[in-house]
């Protein structure tokens, strides 16, 4: 895996810039639709797609179903999270930040869309859609855009854009998974056409503009790159808070069946939403931290280093993201607990634990050049 194809400096990009373009517009276009003309009770089109798909899963073998639920998990934000410690501590510290920020914005504006929209589920707009499998029980909260989809083009995609297609099998393995992914949550009845097209897309989106920033923060001295890491921080904490008023005001309806039970619980996906806070903010944060706090870098370390620290990150990354989360909300809302608790995952996992390595002498050398963004 190349340590860094993103060459340094600003320079001009413009099928770049035409591509981030092109996909915010058609990612506003189908969450103008979203909030319209997809949620008119005659509109059936997507759904449609989905009950032809579902009725072919129903009268193929059960292996091509399986094999769908075996994909749609490489979305989960667990796996993602996963390849990001293997990625980070195991092959390259500098690919591995790019993606940790490219999740983290990614996940932001997935939580965003999913409470502005509030697109509810296929099988409760139509009860002929029957999801496969268990498939249902992971498929929590709003619909719009799909949260795997977004999940597995950050990761996944991001990886693929930073490879470079000079790596082909690689490349073309990490598109691959991102495909199949996106069509796993059509397959398997949890999805709409929609919600993974913009999934992908805006997640896309990040990715793209990620380069341009990093190619941003990686011109001029470090002290010019210090300062454009802080107002970075700085504009990702406005654009947090400004989300969290956002998730307060904003009136969400309750939906129930026909017996009266709930089957959508609005302060289930604020609090989902407000995880996503926490990611972005602990992602921009640990970029401003590790400029000033040179840590743990993969290029620099032995195999036998990698597989040692990739298993302790993964080890902490479990433990304090499930044991910080219950202790805060014995005395916090469990929102703002899943926020800061995600805050600290991130933080604890690719800020302070490279900064403790460096310090035992993990992954540095005397010779080695300062590592860039």
């Amino acid at each position: 895996m190349p340590q860094d194809n993103i060459p340094a400096g600003t320079g001009k990009h413009p099928v770049e810039t035409i591509a981030i373009i092109a996909a915010a517009i058609i990612t506003a276009v189908l969450t103008a639709l979203s909030l319209t003309v997809f949620k008119d009770p005659g509109f059936h089109l997507d759904l449609d797609f989905l009950l032809a798909l579902q009725h072919f899963r129903e009268n193929s073998h059960i292996l091509i179903t399986r094999f769908f639920e075996g994909v749609t998990y490489l979305g989960t934000g667990q796996v993602a999270f996963l390849t990001l410690i293997l990625v980070y501590f195991g092959f390259s510290s500098r690919t591995g930040m790019f993606l940790v920020q490219v999740f983290g914005y990614s996940c932001m504006v997935n939580g965003f869309l999913k409470l502005a929209v509030g697109a509810l589920r296929p099988w409760i707009r139509d009860d002929l859609i029957v999801p496969a499998g268990h498939v249902k029980t992971a498929a929590t909260g709003f619909s719009f855009p799909s949260g795997h989809t977004t999940n597995a083009t950050a990761v996944f995609g991001g990886l693929a854009a930073r490879i470079g297609p000079g790596k082909l099998y690689l490349f073309a393995g990490c598109l691959i998974v991102v495909l199949l992914v996106l069509f796993s949550r059509n397959f398997l009845g949890v999805h709409t056409p929609q919600d993974v097209i913009v999934g992908f897309l805006s997640a896309l989106a990040i990715v793209l503009l990620m380069n341009k920033i990093f190619r941003w923060l990686s011109s001029g001295d470090q002290r010019s790159q210090g300062r454009k890491k802080g107002l970075l921080f700085l504009i990702s904490a406005l654009v947090s808070i400004l989300a969290a008023v956002f998730f307060e005001c904003r009136s969400y309806p309750e939906v129930t069946n026909a017996a009266g039970k709930l089957i959508v619980k609005p302060a289930k996906m604020v609090q989902d939403s407000y995880q996503t806070i926490g990611l972005y903010l602990g992602a921009s944060f640990t970029l401003f931290f590790q400029h000033y706090f040179r840590g743990y870098a993969a290029e620099n370390a032995t195999w036998r280093q990698r597989v040692i620290v990739t298993a302790l990150a993964a080890v902490l990354a479990l433990l304090v993201h499930h044991y910080l989360i219950g202790s805060l909300k014995e005395f916090l809302p469990l929102r703002f607990a899943k926020a800061i608790g995600n805050f600290f995952t991130v933080f604890g996992v690719f800020g302070l634990l490279p900064a403790l390595f460096a310090r035992l002498g993990y992954g540095v050398s005397g010779d080695a050049k300062p590592r860039e963004s």
